[in-house]
């Protein structure tokens, strides 16, 4: 997948700013997505409900409903037996399947599951988020697959501060119903009108025509439900600004992923005075901290949280979620080629008070000993472009063993921060190298 640069242009981008009165009023965007686009964003969508069964979990919102209700137990357990096939449509594993029933399903945090798919719409997002900044919370795209009459969640609103770009691929049209929250509520309060009830809401509200390749942005705060009378796929691009309140309740969350408790599962009676606090020496010693968190207030520590947040999803082209580790460790030789998962970078932070440095890469990170040898070799792969093996090499302290060099370019790509353009079985053209060469 390669984005349509000449339609999804920096222009485009403005025009798309304004029509949408800085992302404040609903908006379709007619024939954005081509033929080929449409297809391929189906078959990802197959590959992605596969991985999603392969897990046999609902972790990441997967969800199915048939009839109207969510299924559970058997049922789901058939869907998990039951993926798209290699090779299979997504068209065709829906008839499959469902046959003829009424159905839906979700799956959110679907950037996690195709690396091509997250860095198509990722290439596609970035002007945008060039001239407005990465929503503070991150971003994460969504999977709709159904034939249902309406979406099975109803009328709703959904979190605070998110607002969604839909990339609707069908092959059935939709129709997007919303309605202003303020007027909303003022019809569900003083007109009297129940809340949820289509059938006495829908004359007030605004109705959008959505047809396969269309792209319809709906602000945050808008109450809506989906229609449609055949089958449809839609991927939603969701840009999360959260009230202050929720964020700061995910970054106390981001801190406390970042404690490895050494007793987390025991489970102890403290028989000590009411005023006796040294419980928690006990419970969450000292050593369990990370170094940088020592000492710190709680203040201080928010800060350091939001600091960290902010490296990752900027190091992730503003995905909340991190993609799956590569399983298995690439061996890199010097005459292999390799270069950064574009438009992803590779970010850097000085740890406080200690020599060593954090690597930021698509939204995971690790520590290493600080060494201004590997922050050069990081801005030469934050170029872009393709590198030969033994030229990044070159940059580092001529003391080291190869294999250090090696090793590192090893865990960028364990943490898919890069990938093997030419290996050292392939011949190696020099002009494949030109503008690479340090």
């Amino acid at each position: 997948m390669s984005a349509q640069s000449n339609i999804f242009s920096n222009a485009w981008w403005d025009g798309f700013v304004r029509e949408t009165k800085n992302l404040s009023c609903p908006v379709v965007f007619k024939n954005m997505l081509a033929p080929d686009r449409i297809n391929s964003y189906r078959d990802a969508v197959a590959s992605i409900i596969s991985r999603v069964a392969e897990l046999r979990s609902t972790q990441y919102g997967f969800r199915v409903y048939l009839d109207g209700h969510q299924i559970n137990g058997a049922e789901m357990e058939a869907i998990y037996d039951d993926p798209p096939l290699s090779g299979e449509s997504l068209l065709a594993w829906v008839h499959r399947v469902f046959s003829e029933k009424s159905f839906g399903i979700i799956i959110n945090s679907g950037e996690k599951f195709s690396s091509d798919f997250s860095k198509d719409i990722a290439t596609i997002m970035a002007p945008l988020f060039e001239r407005i900044g990465f929503p503070r919370d991150g971003i994460q795209f969504s999977i709709f697959v159904g034939n249902y009459d309406k979406t099975p969640l109803g009328i709703h609103q959904d979190y605070r501060g998110e607002n969604v770009l839909h990339f609707h691929v069908g092959p059935g049209d939709k129709t997007m119903h919303v309605w202003d929250k303020d007027e909303y509520r003022k019809l569900t309060t003083e007109g009297g009108l129940r809340k949820g009830d289509f059938h006495a809401l829908e004359p007030y509200a605004q109705s959008y025509q959505i047809q396969p390749g269309d792209l319809f942005f709906m602000p945050e705060g808008t109450f809506h439900i989906g229609s449609q009378k055949d089958l449809s796929v839609a991927i939603t691009v969701w840009q999360y600004t959260h009230t202050n309140e929720r964020f700061i309740q995910e970054l106390l969350n981001h801190v406390h992923k970042q404690i490895k408790l050494s007793g987390k599962d025991a489970i102890e009676h403290d028989a000590r005075p009411p005023h006796d606090d040294s419980h928690i020496d006990d419970i969450l010693p000292i050593s369990d901290l990370p170094d940088e968190y020592k000492d710190l207030t709680l203040h201080a520590l928010v800060k350091k949280a939001y600091l960290d947040w902010r490296l990752e999803i900027s190091s992730n082209a503003g995905y909340r979620n991190s993609p799956f580790k590569n399983k298995c460790r690439e061996i890199f030789s010097t005459q292999d080629i390799v270069q950064i998962e574009n438009p992803y970078r590779i970010l850097t932070r000085r740890i406080d008070g200690m020599e060593k440095l954090m690597i930021y890469v698509r939204g995971h990170k690790f520590e290493i000993k600080h060494h201004d040898c590997l922050l050069d070799l990081i801005a030469v792969l934050n170029d872009g472009q393709e590198h030969k093996v033994d030229t990044l090499l070159k940059l580092l302290n001529p003391q080291w063993s190869e294999k250090v060099g090696l090793h590192f370019l090893s865990e960028l790509h364990v943490h898919q921060g890069i990938v093997k353009v030419a290996d050292s079985s392939q011949p190696i053209h020099q002009n494949e190298l030109s503008g690479s060469e340090a």
